[in-house]
């Protein structure tokens, strides 16, 4: 008889999750639960039974349950276990964000659109083109919020990325106004959406303070569709990215208005990216690359010419060292032709040189230091240059070089909160040999929150 029950109880375990689908949730956790707890008291039984036997001791005739019957009840108890797991997990939201505000004394005058952070190409190279000098700005724009989520799907763990802040860009640069940063998913080693370029390497971003960072690094937030291969401690990417032409029609912009007006760049395929990056106890490295197609074109004239069409490329080589505790140096070099567009300031992809269409050739260099002087205190110092190789056909107030350097005493009280006091240096160069420099101090106060359901 007691055989009979364990056969019944073992069998009713077994059919039941054909029946649970249509149920919600919750119902299939708690029969899940009932189905696990009556496998377990099974397999406790046959073990008892089994120690039993081992030592002599009399069992019921009926008692001994076939090995392959233990093994089925075994697998089907993993099973179970399993898929419970799955389901009390379920699909994961995190909310995270800080608020934070900026207040900055500008020794001298940028360009009002980007006052609230320091670009060297908006410095002005002669006098008084945006006012006296000196200047108050007080910015909430870097306040930031984002989520991130995972779920499973049919083809594995889906995981998703969202975040914005308020640093108004493109039609609303110099606005309070939403800012995409991330838009982000991927699926196993597939990624799609809007992130980081591949040809960017965020993690040698110094611990500093002002929004826009180093001129001469590469940076840029890029639609695209990537593949990943990881290892242990290593990574390759590959990508194709939304395109981003820029053409500057230099002097014959200023001989004919009406060509300037017209003239505009062409994007007719994705840019392709990759890097290989590895990991090691002392830092890591990595190296990236970028092939693009450049062209523009005059729509509105015959056959839209002028035209031009020009290949650009671009290796970045980036890196870190750890030092003493804590600290990092952190090293990036880049050399390419048209890639302005992926540099973090100033230049143009396309340029007129010897009356046709170039890629203008772009040298980028990042060095800075990161110090953590104890838990709570923590400075960085460290320059950036962006230099542009000109093309001799381009308008004497364009961007040629760009140099950006800072120092900054940081103090966080616990690891949430942020209290800083920043020093800022940036110099504009452009084609015409003038030089216009900017120096300013920023205060800010910064609080994390963050949430998981």
């Amino acid at each position: 008889m007691r055989r009979i029950i364990a056969l019944l109880v073992f069998t009713l375990c077994a059919a039941l999750p054909a029946s649970l689908h249509a149920a919600t949730d919750a119902e299939r956790i708690e029969m899940l639960e009932k189905q696990l707890e009556a496998q377990r008291r099974l397999l406790d039984s046959l073990q008892s039974e089994l120690e039993q036997l081992k030592r002599g001791q009399p069992t019921l005739a009926v008692d001994v349950i076939p090995e392959e019957d233990r093994a089925d009840a075994e697998s089907e108890l993993i099973t179970l276990e399993t898929e419970q797991e799955e389901l009390q997990e379920g699909p994961q939201l995190e909310l995270y964000g800080h608020f934070q505000i900026d207040s900055i004394y500008d020794f001298k005058r940028v360009d009002p659109t980007w006052e609230s952070t320091l670009r060297p190409s908006t410095i002005p190279t002669t006098d008084d083109v945006f006012g006296t000098d000196g200047n108050t700005i007080i910015s909430v724009k870097q306040t930031q919020f984002g989520m991130k989520a995972h779920t499973t799907t049919p083809l594995g763990l889906l995981h998703g990325w969202f975040e914005f802040d308020f640093f108004g860009t493109g039609t609303d640069a110099g606005d309070t106004k939403f800012n995409l940063r991330h838009a982000w998913a991927e699926i196993g080693s597939f990624g799609f959406g809007q992130t980081n370029s591949v040809f960017t390497d965020v993690s040698v971003f110094p611990n500093v303070v002002d929004w826009w960072g180093p001129s001469g690094w590469v940076f840029n937030r890029n639609a695209q569709l990537r593949y990943t291969w990881l290892a242990e401690a290593s990574e390759f990417a590959v990508a194709l990215e939304k395109p981003n032409g820029s053409f500057n029609s230099g002097i014959f912009g200023e001989l004919s208005p009406e060509f300037d007006e017209d003239v505009r760049a062409k994007t007719k395929y994705p840019d392709l990216t990759a890097h290989w990056r590895q990991e090691f106890d002392f830092g890591h490295y990595q190296v990236a690359g970028v092939i693009r197609h450049l062209e523009f074109e005059t729509p509105g004239f015959p056959e839209s010419r002028p035209r031009g069409v020009e290949n650009g490329w671009g290796i970045n080589l980036t890196g870190s060292l750890n030092s003493i505790g804590n600290d990092k140096l952190k090293l990036g070099l880049v050399y390419g032709e048209g890639i302005a567009s992926f540099m973090n300031d100033g230049g143009v992809n396309l340029a007129p040189h010897n009356n046709e269409a170039d890629a203008v050739p772009v040298l980028g260099i990042i060095a800075y230091y990161d110090r953590y002087w104890s838990p709570r205190w923590s400075s960085s110092i460290g320059f950036s240059i962006n230099d542009a190789d000109v093309r001799n056909q381009q308008s004497a107030d364009e961007f040629d070089k760009g140099v950006y350097a800072s120092a900054n005493l940081l103090y966080t009280p616990y690891p949430e909160f942020l209290i800083g006091t920043e020093f800022l240096y940036g110099e504009h160069k452009d084609v015409g040999g003038r030089v216009g420099e900017d120096y300013r101090v920023q205060f800010t106060v910064k609080h994390k929150l963050g949430t998981s359901f």
